[in-house]
């Protein structure tokens, strides 16, 4: 049974590169990489561990990997809002037209701890072979550094099956690549007073996140939970009590510049159970690059 959501959504890279003659005579074009991970939230584990063993590039001189000297195991819950980690830094690469981008990993190494504290292992479908692959071309261009974070999207990516009476875990990434050079933020806070649908923010059944949609949209669709002509969310972001001030915060980072639609809602989970999403008013966002834009909710 889906617990958690995902999606995927693949932008360009670009890059910058340094001409150099060759002995030869003829000139050859590269630049410098720098490649890391965040992490859209997830409720109901307390980590999801994934071992990266390299990265694999198919562009303009074929195939060009970069393996780690040592394993990074990374718990992707830990790299929420702003936060990142990187994975290349600074690498030489060819400027020119790419065709994909994997993330190799380790399927032995990756697990979940779950809420209750078990540990499972993590099953990525053809990892060892194929790693996490965005199929999609993008382009390096010459001169400087390229600079890019790819977003794991766990609500919509992560499984739990029970079927069997075994519980086990399967990660089908939806993943998002943006410039992180050209990204901004949206947060803020809600009241403990809100309600959604009619359900409190602070009741245990509730699940409080806020999603993010296209600015032009209208009919909300979940990650899984779907309804006619309506929009998937391109990201979202968990409502945590602040203990402090007595509200929920919250921050979603990694934005690409443009006009966005945000909403908050109870079903933050709402693969578990749900047949259809409750929301708050709507309300718009205009994000710049290297800014944060405060939207709060009443």
């Amino acid at each position: 049974m889906k617990i958690f959501y995902r999606y995927l959504v693949l932008a360009c890279l670009g890059g910058l590169f340094l001409s150099l003659a060759a002995c030869n005579g003829t000139s050859s074009s590269n630049g410098s990489l720098s490649l890391g991970i965040t992490d859209t939230p997830v409720d109901g584990v307390q980590q999801v561990v994934v071992a990266f063993t390299g990265v694999t590039l198919m562009g303009p001189n074929g195939q060009q990997s970069f393996p780690f000297a040592n394993e990074q195991s990374v718990n992707l819950l830990t790299l929420q809002g702003n936060a990142s980690q990187a994975l290349l830094s600074n690498v030489t690469v060819p400027a020119g037209q790419y065709q994909w981008l994997r993330l190799d990993i380790d399927t032995a190494h990756s697990y979940v701890i779950s809420s209750s504290g078990g540990r499972y292992l993590l099953n990525i479908p053809s990892g060892n072979q194929s790693g996490l692959k965005l199929v999609s071309g993008f382009t390096v261009a010459q001169g400087g550094l390229s600079d890019f974070t790819i977003d794991f999207n766990l609500r919509q990516s992560l499984t739990e099956d029970n079927s069997s009476g075994t519980t086990t875990y399967t990660l089908t990434p939806a993943l998002r690549l943006v410039n992180a050079q050209q990204v901004g933020s949206i947060s803020g806070t809600a009241f403990s007073t809100m309600t959604i649908g009619g359900e409190p923010i602070t009741s245990t059944s509730c699940y409080p996140a806020v999603y993010v949609y296209p600015g032009s949209t209208t009919l909300f669709n979940g990650f899984d939970v779907t309804i006619s002509g309506g929009t998937t969310p391109i990201t979202s972001g968990t409502l945590t009590l602040n203990s402090t001030t007595g509200l929920y915060d919250y921050t979603i980072g990694f934005l690409a510049p443009g006009a966005y639609v945000v909403v908050a809602t109870c079903a933050g989970n709402d693969t578990l159970t749900s047949t259809s999403l409750a929301f708050s008013a709507p309300q718009t966002a205009s994000v710049t690059a290297d800014n944060t834009t405060t939207i709060n909710f009443s």
